[in-house]
């Protein structure tokens, strides 16, 4: 029997792209007309420290699309605990009503066929190594289409024929989605006949300008929608806070109702991700999750390049880590090995790499999401 695939598939694309007609070329990355004080910080904070990683090839004091693209290869090839990762797409905005787009308030977009490219470039590249353990490693893509689109049925169709397509990708807030509307059902019926799984951003939203000001339609409850029509969901960051209460509301028990209420058999229909759990704003919650949440619900994601920091997870302080722990994560200069070391320290199950082969809509590959009859749904 094959070795199941450890897979992060939670990984994000950055570029520098400012001319929105060109985005099946390169990445559009244009907030300037839309930003705030807080995304702003933010986008500083992630470009230094792709800096310090070595991303700045031609050490132009900016990082383009290639040059992340070409630090990322070397990241998964040189993993010692990651075999696969899967880079996510992001849909521009759709008016919800007009389905036209809305340039002003797209502020990142990374089209499908732009990733669909990059993907096969990247993995022809990794079929050309020596090392036929590296050869072995893949590079999958996240498509995202908004159902707020006009043209929503042909770009699903343009994702659902490409192999490397593993799932598709919603941020409700940052894409002006309201998961309940109506109109959205012939979608998610679509998804579920091409049994692709939706992963959806749920809980705070940081990242974008309408991220913070649409924060309200990232509520986990909205995907009863999704799971109604068939849909395998899979919950980005199990709806944990960014913050500590009072910033962000602690919602974890109530998600963890949700998920017991969506999954109440063998077969599991809504997952959580534990992307970004590496931050040291959610150090404070690691525990109550570990205690909340089976593994067998969770699937790994880095949510790179959003900072994975080793050095906060001191031992005796945060969950679970001890000197041993500590030192060996200081010394792990990977970010992919990183966080799955920082994780591994904390008492998140080695299973969370795997599960991910029960639930994406990987290539040449038929895997049974239903657990072993012996394992009871927790009470």
């Amino acid at each position: 029997m094959m070795k199941p695939k450890r897979i992060d598939m939670h990984f994000h694309v950055v570029g520098r792209g400012t001319d929105i007609n060109q985005v099946d070329e390169k990445v559009y990355f244009y907030p300037d007309d839309n930003n705030l004080l807080f995304t702003r910080i933010l986008y500083g904070l992630v470009e230094k420290d792709l800096e310090k990683l070595g991303a700045d090839f031609d050490e132009s004091g900016t990082i383009d699309t290639e040059e992340y693209l070409n630090l990322v290869y070397q990241f998964l090839k040189a993993s010692e605990e990651i075999d696969g990762v899967v880079l996510l797409a992001l849909d521009a905005v759709y008016d919800p009503k007009s389905g036209k787009l809305d340039r002003k308030r797209t502020d990142l977009w990374i089209s499908n066929r732009f990733l669909s490219k990059r993907v096969k470039e990247l993995n022809s590249r990794l079929g050309e190594e020596r090392d036929p353990k590296i050869r072995e490693k893949r590079f999958y893509y996240g498509g995202s289409v908004s159902p707020n689109r006009k043209d929503w049925r042909e770009e699903l169709e343009f994702v659902v024929a490409d192999q490397d397509a593993v799932l598709i990708k919603l941020i409700p807030s940052a894409q002006h989605i309201h998961l309940r509307d109506p109109k959205h059902k012939e979608f998610y019926e679509f998804l579920s006949d091409a049994e692709m799984p939706l992963l959806c951003h749920v809980g705070p939203e940081y990242s974008f300008p309408e991220g913070i000001r649409e924060w309200r339609l990232d509520n986990f409850r909205y995907l009863d929608k999704p799971l109604e029509c068939g849909v395998t969901v899979i919950a980005a960051h199990c709806a944990t806070p960014v913050f500590p209460p009072p910033i962000n509301k602690n919602e974890v028990k109530e998600f963890y109702g949700f998920m017991k209420a969506a999954n109440p058999g063998r077969k599991v229909h809504l997952w959580g991700d534990t992307s970004a759990f590496s931050l040291s704003t959610r150090i404070p919650i690691v525990k109550e999750v570990l205690e909340t949440f089976p593994s067998r619900w969770l699937l790994h994601g880095s949510d790179f390049p959003i900072p994975i920091d080793g050095w906060i997870h001191l031992p005796w302080v945060t969950h679970g880590t001890t000197v041993e722990d500590y030192l060996k994560i200081k010394r792990t200069k990977n970010p992919l090995d990183r966080d799955v070391r920082i994780k591994r320290a904390h008492g998140f199950s080695d299973s969370i790499l795997e599960n991910a082969e029960k639930v994406l809509r990987l290539p040449s590959s038929v895997f049974s999401q239903a657990l072993p009859p012996h394992e009871a749904v927790p009470k």
